[in-house]
């Protein structure tokens, strides 16, 4: 059965929690012994005169206890005084490419705190990184906020994808100002090189954040390109002004050809024409469509719609010690016992010896948010399904 996978839901703390250890019963029982839930206080003993107790319950070995109902059993001994963490087990990459043009005056702010709130929600699952355009370095310094004023693209990732980068993209984030123009082909084009430069082993996604269509092409021809200036002179000289397409597709082209997909997030209300290219833009990045968000009350949501669909599965790093005995481990979600099920259908399995996925219902609850931890505890026959 393939993976189940799905887009990122809302977020849910894991922890690699210590095994609760259970005071051991009053009559010896040693570790890993799985009794029959006895509420009543356990069996009769032996009689003085050496008489057999009368209906004593047989103790339940482990092996026989795999395959029972759960309930049936009380898990009340100590079942290893070892962290277990569990991780989840990385396998996207996002780099939010994000325009800080002149134009974005009244949106910025309300971009950053989305992003701010989208990347701590999410980058214990997903490595995030950052690249603002049009930038030079440091990413606050700007020539001009004019049309053609600055056009610089940034050779470097400011943030490059890594583990647990909220922080370092909020500093970054806190000191951009509004510059320039949209120079996204060239940009792109920048990013391509960078993420083919970062091997992270992941599944790689660029989210391009824009609220104009792109330009600061200088080899494009002005007395025929499509002009977006909207003030004398126009473009005469200035092939900067000009739509720049055709270069931004063959940019995005070039990313999907590496098996990275473009989603494009647009800012504002797009009508006729440059909502015609914003979507050919989409296509080429291999998402099919662009994502609007038309004023800055939707930003947010429209952030979460695209990181709905990136892929996470339910497979986590399970960090074992050398000592771990891989039938002495049971996982939890939340605070309930999910047995193994090597057959997949649901429950838990090994895919290596360090790796296990979750399967059906369980993966189900850890996709939608719905546990706040997810954790092991080892010491104790690994429960079957």
């Amino acid at each position: 059965m393939a993976p189940r996978s799905r887009g990122v839901g809302a977020a849910f703390v894991l922890a690699g929690l210590l095994a609760a250890a259970c005071s051991p019963s009053d009559d010896d029982t040693t570790v890993g012994d799985v009794r029959p839930r006895d509420d009543g206080g356990g069996g009769e003993t032996a009689l003085d005169d050496g008489t057999p107790p009368v209906d004593a319950p047989d103790v339940v070995e482990p092996d026989d206890a795999v395959g029972r109902d759960l309930a049936d059993y009380a898990f009340d001994m100590v079942c290893g005084t070892e962290d277990l963490p569990l991780e989840f087990a990385v396998s996207s990459d996002v780099l939010i490419v994000l325009d800080r043009s002149g134009s974005m005056a009244f949106t910025l702010n309300a971009l950053k705190t989305a992003v701010n709130r989208i990347v701590d929600a999410s980058d214990d699952r997903i490595w995030f990184g950052l690249m603002p355009f049009p930038s030079t370095v440091p990413p606050n310094a700007c020539a001009s906020m004019g049309i053609v004023g600055e056009c610089a693209a940034p050779a470097t990732l400011h943030v490059p994808p890594g583990p647990l980068a909220a922080p370092e993209i909020a500093g970054v984030l806190s000191g951009i100002g509004i510059c320039g123009s949209t120079p996204t082909s060239a940009t792109l084009v920048n990013a391509r090189t960078c993420l083919a430069a970062t091997a992270t082993g992941h599944t790689k996604y660029v989210l391009l954040v824009t609220d104009g269509v792109p330009n600061c092409n200088s080899s494009l021809d002005w007395t025929t390109c499509t002009c977006l200036a909207t003030e004398e002179p126009y473009c005469t000289d200035r092939p900067e002004a000009c739509l720049d397409d055709g270069a931004s597709y063959a940019a995005l082209d070039g990313l999907l050809g590496d098996g990275v997909q473009t989603y494009v997030m647009a800012l504002g209300r797009w009508l006729g024409g440059d909502r015609e290219v914003l979507d050919t833009m989409a296509v080429h990045g291999g998402t099919e469509h662009f994502y609007p968000a038309e004023d800055t009350a939707a930003i947010l949501s429209t952030f979460e719609a695209i990181m709905g669909t990136i892929v996470v599965s339910c497979v986590f790093d399970l960090h074992p010690g050398p000592e771990t005995d891989p039938t002495q481990v049971n996982l939890y979600v939340g605070e309930e016992l999910v047995p193994r099920d090597p057959s997949h259908g649901a429950g838990w399995d090994y895919l290596d010896d360090d790796t296990v996925e979750f399967y059906g219902a369980a993966c189900d609850t850890i996709l939608a948010g719905d546990v706040g931890a997810v954790h092991a505890a080892y010491g104790c026959p690994t429960i079957l399904i």
